[in-house]
């Protein structure tokens, strides 16, 4: 009777062990799992990075062709100068780099110059400029520089931020519009002390510097 009491404990045991035996394997398991999922959490950050730096690099493209910007005007649009002789340095250098700017053809200018339109308006300013002139109006005042970009009109006296446009629109019948659509980007006057420049591109943008002749 001993001994199968004997027996039965050692049963119970080995039952007991291996019960806790396989109690310990479960969590063993668990733990293998998780291992194993985490490279796959920090994979997917990686994955949408190449599609960010593809987006990002898009705008350098596009800057790249765009046309530079212009150079710092010496006065805000809206004010025409003169700039003075007496001006400081840095103010009648950025004038000189600004007016050389206004007649430089962009990104977006008219490729060419239309050689009928300035023929023809040429003639018609030549006309005007004599019965406005409040001087002696020089022989040939109307001029043609950088290959038909900037048209000068020669006067005696007079010439203010005004006369360019006044000349152009209201004396010879065109537009600052048609004269830009031919190719022109400046129309200037310029008489004994100042020369003004008055863009087509921006019907505001208008700047006198001192210039005798």
């Amino acid at each position: 009777m001993v001994r199968v009491q004997y027996i039965l404990s050692c049963l119970a045991g080995l039952a007991l062990a291996s019960l806790t035996a396989c109690g310990e394997t479960k969590p063993s398991g668990s733990g293998a799992s998780t291992a194993t999922a985490a490279p796959a959490l920090t994979a997917a950050p990686t994955a949408t990075a190449a599609p960010s730096q593809t987006a990002s690099s898009a705008p350098t493209t596009s800057a790249t062709v765009a046309s530079p910007p212009m150079p710092p005007r010496p006065l805000p649009i809206g004010s025409s100068g003169p700039i003075q002789p007496s001006a400081p340095a840095d103010q009648q250098m950025a004038t000189i780099a600004y007016v050389m700017a206004m007649v430089t053809p962009r990104g977006g200018d008219p490729p060419i110059v239309d050689r009928g339109y300035i023929g023809e308006i040429s003639k018609k300013l030549e006309s005007a400029v004599r019965t406005a002139d409040k001087g002696k109006t020089p022989p040939n005042p109307v001029g043609i520089d950088k290959g038909g970009r900037k048209l000068i009109i020669q006067m005696g006296k007079g010439c203010t931020d005004k006369v360019p446009s006044n000349l152009l629109v209201q004396r010879s019948g065109s537009t600052l519009k048609a004269a830009y659509e031919a190719g022109v980007l400046v129309v200037a006057c310029h008489d004994d002390k100042w020369e003004c420049h008055q863009s087509t591109r921006d019907p505001a943008d208008v700047l006198c510097h001192a210039a005798p002749r």
